[in-house]
């Protein structure tokens, strides 16, 4: 994926975030839960800004690309963009059906 693209890609993965969110959840654990995806997208856009700033790339939903497997920081970056993401999956599954 080029840059553009990941970086769409990583918003439009905030969005399904924050639609996961019930509305009918109360005001200070959505505001919380908003925080978690807030901070947890941003690092994983500060792990994507260093891939890209490196003239590294990341595959479809954010997978390893072969040729970049030597750099020796790669896999760090990319682990930490996974690791963010799958954060927020975690806290929003967490939450009972219905809040």
């Amino acid at each position: 994926m080029n840059r553009e693209d990941a970086f769409r890609a990583l918003a439009e993965r905030e969005q399904k975030f924050r639609s996961k969110i019930p509305a009918n959840t109360p005001m200070l654990r959505s505001r919380y839960l908003g925080y978690v995806v807030d901070e947890q997208v941003e690092a994983a856009r500060k792990h994507l800004q260093a891939l890209y700033d490196s003239q590294l790339e990341v595959g479809r939903d954010f997978a390893a690309l072969a040729e970049y497997a030597a750099h020796p920081k790669y896999a760090f970056w990319l682990e930490g963009v996974r690791r963010h993401l799958q954060r927020c999956d975690d806290i929003l599954a967490e939450q009972p059906p219905g809040a």
